[in-house]
């Protein structure tokens, strides 16, 4: 009987994936659509126009969006890293940037260090530890207080370094701080259990995975978590990551930086529709001919006869028939020099990791704007 009872709670966790990986994809999708057209109409309306603001907010929204569908699928893949460089200062300030502190006595206090502060991690991952870390700060203050988020670089050696666990050497250090209602010792010994909830009558109850698996994505990149908490004082969280020892940056451009334009063919590949027609209005206004496929095997029928013309392909990986990875190994076969970017609204799994790993030349999360998709294509096509 108890085997029985096992194999049906495994069936209920597949379905629940399943499930989890359908809706993530076609919300994505939604998502990424909506965000082309948005990040169009905002690089052509002028700052003082009223409609500026609300474009702003919209693109908010989006990320409030995505932040969700990361969340069901980046919860059950906390294991899976893809790593590359990245500056931790950018990565803070794109989550801050997202924050929603209208109508909240929040005073917002960010202080980043002068110098990139480079390490090697997975940015949707990192960046998924982070957020979880100043949501529950916000939630410790429901009267307002001050949220504070600061980064700098730190050496930590000797008996410091044993007491975190680490190997000696040289960190980044990412603190976020409130001024909420604090922790006691009994409590900060459960913060870091599934589904464990900080009763408190100044705020509702609420049970989740976001301080569990957030220590587990940072033990993953051979860091840890510090925690400080006093009652009715206040919590700190220090996120400890080595450094890396290069200042070569490998992510995204934040939505200040200017468009990059190109002239170069490219080839877009989605099952979507509303993808590829956003897709090609964006590529036309960066300059770029552009070919579209619907399938991986309309993109094979394409590059065998237009691959002296085409420069890039930007693929999608969850397609009916031939998936992303099917696509990219034939297309390797046309071409074995082809530049490749991966487009996806899920995390680096193992098929992605063995595309990146086979010579795919990078990779972009849906939903992206028109900045994040013209900087990325000019990073690869040089």
């Amino acid at each position: 009987m108890k085997h029985i009872t096992t194999a049906i709670q495994f069936e209920k966790t597949d379905a629940v994936e399943a499930l989890a990986n359908g809706i993530a994809h076609d919300v994505n999708n939604l998502l990424t659509a909506i965000k082309g057209h948005a990040s169009l109409m905002l690089n052509n309306v002028n700052p003082t126009d009223p409609l500026y603001g609300h474009i702003i907010e919209i693109l908010s929204c989006i990320d409030k969006g995505s932040d969700l569908t990361s969340q069901l699928l980046g919860f059950a893949m906390a294991d899976e890293v893809y790593l590359t460089r990245m500056d931790a200062n950018r990565l803070v300030r794109s989550v801050v940037k997202t924050l929603n502190l209208k109508g909240r006595r929040i005073i917002l206090d960010v202080s980043l260090d002068t110098k990139p502060l480079i390490i090697k991690g997975d940015p949707e991952k990192i960046q998924q530890v982070v957020t979880s870390i100043v949501n529950n700060a916000l939630q410790a203050m429901p009267k307002g207080g001050k949220l504070s988020v600061r980064t700098e670089a730190a050496a930590i050696f000797n008996g410091r370094a044993d007491d975190f666990g680490l190997e000696p050497g040289f960190f980044c250090i990412i603190t976020i701080s409130d001024t909420g209602i604090g922790m006691d010792s009994d409590t900060l010994e459960k913060i870091f259990k599934a589904f464990y909830s900080h009763k408190h009558n100044q705020f509702p109850e609420k049970k989740g995975l976001g301080l569990t698996f957030a220590k587990k994505i940072v033990k993953h990149h051979n860091g840890v978590i510090d925690v400080w908490s006093s009652l009715n004082v206040g919590s700190s969280f220090s996120i400890i990551l080595p450094l890396a020892e290069h200042n070569q940056l490998n992510d995204m451009p934040s939505a200040r930086e200017k468009l990059k334009l190109g002239h170069e063919c490219v080839l877009l590949v989605d099952d979507e529709d509303r993808i590829l027609k956003i897709g090609r209005t964006i590529c036309k206004a960066l300059g770029y001919t552009v070919f579209t496929a619907a399938s991986g095997m309309e993109a094979l029928k394409i590059y065998a006869e237009k691959k002296n013309d085409i420069n890039i392909v930007v693929l999608d990986m969850i397609m009916p028939g031939m998936d992303g990875l099917d696509v990219f190994i034939a297309l390797k076969k046309l071409d074995p020099e082809i530049k490749v970017l991966l487009s996806t609204g899920y995390a680096i799994d193992e098929k992605a990791q063995e595309m990146l790993k086979q010579g795919c030349k990078g990779y972009i999360r849906k939903p992206y704007s028109v900045v994040d998709f013209s900087h990325k294509l000019r990073e690869i096509l040089g």
